[in-house]
């Protein structure tokens, strides 16, 4: 029997109803932490890289998270620009996506992404996160745009050696004071006719007109491809200058093969042992690893202007028509903030979290190769031309200058029918 003493009635009635209260905002508060939530993730990891994801990110992140419930679509990469435009266009957008650097530009541009930055800023601490490739998702500036995409790895160019051919030739080993024209001359001395059936059979250093390769060579020479307007420049003088140099490796040098005559392609040249340097990105070490030579990597030589490294990232980003933002963002934290090298990005790619960066569990200091030339090298990177358009324009840059590379075409006219078909898009309406 439940007895309230005489006096103590009013008391009594203000505690119940106190705990009513409590009771029932409780029980909102744990409903709605409860609340199901379904976040449509949409990227172009499929296969083994679509199992690596599921097991080293979303199982684990749906268990501290039993409420979110993630389902996982994966089409190719080729693919992937059409398949989310059409969700879009539909109004159904998925809330999470892969993000690549040469799209965030024109789908920021067109309300397509949601703005992170105020997400950033809020939880998280940008001094344990390497803020180069964080510049690469910015807009509208690279330089003080807001984010509206969040890497979760990167890759960055560097200058990949073969030692053993450096030891058989009694040459030192390229060193950070090196300049491009130091590597020219030391590829020259790496050229050899193995066979001696009057053709080169191992060369010094490849020369190619893709961006990963040629892209921060101009730049290195002070040239660029689009001024901060974005206008074409590709054309001018110094652009033209980093170029030749290039050009010139194959057809004054004799250092590297002209593309016409060798059929394959220069990361397989290296792989195989037949080529002393290459210009490469990081993804390309577990190819690497696998040859039967020894090698290492060096920071790139610094050009008659400045030292470039060409680095852009792998990121995560968030519908403008999501409905659940907060859910996706809280996903977004988990995957970028792991201590543990997972299986996705792995060695391959350098993590944007710096502690999982400087971890012994992804330096791998007991093979090749020194990744603390990676690190080294990040503060020179620079994302270059991502922007705008770039999807459409580079396949065309690169069709224009292939006769310059395969000796059809004087490298002055070729630089300029690059920049003219360029030009061409950027002035088109789009599609």
């Amino acid at each position: 029997m439940f007895v309230v003493r005489q006096g103590g009635c009013r008391r009594g009635l203000i505690v119940v109803l106190i705990v009513l209260v409590v009771l029932t905002l409780t029980g909102g508060l744990t409903a709605a932490q409860e609340e199901k939530i379904k976040l449509h993730y949409l990227t172009w990891a499929g296969g083994a890289s679509a199992d690596y994801i599921r097991e080293d990110f979303i199982e684990p992140f749906q268990k501290l998270h039993p409420n979110i419930e993630i389902t996982y679509e994966a089409v190719s990469f080729a693919a992937f620009p059409d398949k989310y435009l059409t969700y879009y266009i539909s109004g159904n957008a998925p809330d999470l996506i892969h993000l690549s650097v040469g799209w965030v530009y024109d789908w920021a541009q067109k309300g397509m992404l949601t703005n992170l930055q105020p997400l950033y800023d809020r939880d998280l601490n940008p001094d344990h996160f390497f803020g180069e490739p964080m510049n690469a998702m910015r807009y509208p500036s690279m330089s003080n745009g807001d984010l509206y995409g969040i890497p979760f790895a990167f890759v960055l160019t560097s200058l990949f050696y073969n030692k053993t051919m450096f030891d058989n030739r009694g040459l030192q080993y390229p060193s950070f004071n090196w300049s491009w024209f130091d590597a020219r001359e030391t590829a020259k001395k790496l050229v050899r006719d193995i066979d001696g059936d009057g053709k080169t059979d191992a060369w010094g250093l490849y020369s190619a007109h893709t961006y990963t390769t040629l892209d921060p060579i101009i730049h290195a020479f002070g040239g660029r491809i689009l001024d901060d307007d974005f206008n074409v420049v590709l054309d001018e003088p110094k652009a033209v200058e980093g170029a030749r140099f290039m050009v010139d490796l194959i057809h004054k040098d004799g250092v590297a093969p002209n593309p016409a005559v060798v059929g394959t392609s220069g990361v397989n040249l290296f792989a195989q042992g037949n080529m002393g340097m290459i210009i490469e990105n990081i993804s390309q070490i577990s190819l690497f690893r696998q040859s039967q030579f020894d090698w290492d990597v060096a920071v790139m030589p610094t050009g008659p202007e400045k030292r470039v490294v060409r680095l852009w990232p792998d990121s995560f980003a968030i519908s403008s028509q999501s409905k659940n933002v907060e859910a996706a963002w809280e996903y977004i934290k988990f995957v970028i903030t792991q201590r543990k090298m997972d299986r996705y990005s792995g060695a391959r790619k350098v993590p944007i979290y710096r502690p999982l960066a400087m971890s012994p569990d992804w330096l791998e200091r007991d093979l090749l190769p020194n990744k603390m030339i990676f690190i080294e090298s990040i503060a020179y990177g620079d994302p270059l031309e991502f922007r705008p358009r770039w999807g459409e324009w580079n396949n065309e840059k690169g069709n224009a200058l292939n006769p310059a590379w395969r000796g059809q075409m004087a490298i002055e006219t070729a630089m300029k029918n690059a920049a003219d078909a360029i030009r061409r898009i950027l002035n088109s309406p789009e599609n």
